[in-house]
């Protein structure tokens, strides 16, 4: 029993040292195709980079051509090992259990297939701020199987690619624009068209808005309110050209067009609410001024 045993581990080592010359070879040839496919991949992406000048796009192609070139050298190797056939039987008698497992990952070729797709297709760039369905943010990346973007409250999301295709998907800054409003309400008795030129003229100061032909800020009155007269201001960013938080923006313009009317002399005040007391059955109406 032991001389069989021992003979059998002898017949293996002596095959795999007649083999070293094919096992060799394939070794060599998976490190280059891999190396290959690697310089192939940088070199594609600084080329498409420079052309196009979507990063998007030059990655995913990259990644493509990595992964040809990889697949290329373990095909390779594995006929070096003498596996093509033992491979070839097990496709051949594995039809139901290749279907099986078509079906369980039925989602991760849709999802594959989607992100080609989505490369070629380009309905966004790196960078972009998206909306799918519930999620808004900006985009990082985009891989083979979903898409990374980035919450403004500083959430990582990785959706599925095959949503990307099938939802509804809102580029907020697909040509660079983003229009931003805010409401401020001003006094029945106030001068509304002075009002709306010195808003005008305090915007045109700010460096970071918008006032190319076509993206010119605007002043509109929004409705009438208990009692206020309430404008809404719109306003445009470039978001190519700014890379702050397009919030603290927001917040910036609020702030100075408000101490700009106030020291213009125009009044902002608050609601007035009207209690009524009852007192031996007679209402007293009492009028308080309550907070904007």
């Amino acid at each position: 029993m032991k001389e069989r045993v021992f003979n059998a581990f002898a017949h293996f080592w002596e095959s795999i040292i007649d083999r070293v010359p094919e096992i060799s070879i394939g070794v060599i040839m998976l490190v280059f195709f891999t190396i290959t496919g690697v310089m192939l991949r940088r070199f594609t992406q600084r080329r498409l980079l420079k052309r196009l000048g979507d990063q998007l796009l030059a990655n995913f192609i990259g990644r493509i051509i990595f992964l040809v070139f990889l697949v290329i050298g373990i095909v390779i190797f594995r006929n070096q090992l003498g596996l093509s056939r033992a491979a070839g039987g097990l496709l051949a008698g594995a039809g139901v259990s290749a279907l099986i497992i078509g079906f369980a990952f039925k989602d991760i070729g849709e999802n594959f297939l989607s992100g080609f797709f989505l490369a070629f297709s380009r309905p966004f760039r790196i960078g972009d701020i998206i909306q799918v369905d519930s999620f808004t943010g900006t985009v990082r990346a985009l891989s083979f199987r979903n898409t990374h973007i980035r919450t403004f409250d500083g959430r990582d999301i990785f959706i599925p690619n095959s949503i990307l295709i099938k939802q509804p998907l809102t580029n907020f800054t697909r040509d660079g624009l983003m229009r931003h409003d805010f409401i401020v309400g001003l006094d029945y008795g106030d001068d509304i068209a002075r009002a709306t030129t010195v808003i005008l003229d305090e915007l045109s100061k700010m460096q970071n808005i918008t006032t190319a032909e076509g993206v010119e800020p605007f002043v509109i009155i929004n409705d009438f309110g208990t009692s206020t007269i309430n404008l809404k201001i719109h306003f445009w960013i470039n978001t190519y050209d700014f890379l702050g938080s397009t919030t603290v923006l927001k917040s910036t313009v609020m702030h100075q067009v408000v101490n700009r009317l106030i020291s213009e002399g125009f009044n902002m005040p608050a609601d007035i609410i009207e209690l009524k007391i009852y007192q031996e059955g007679q209402p007293i109406p009492v009028a308080v001024k309550g907070r904007p």
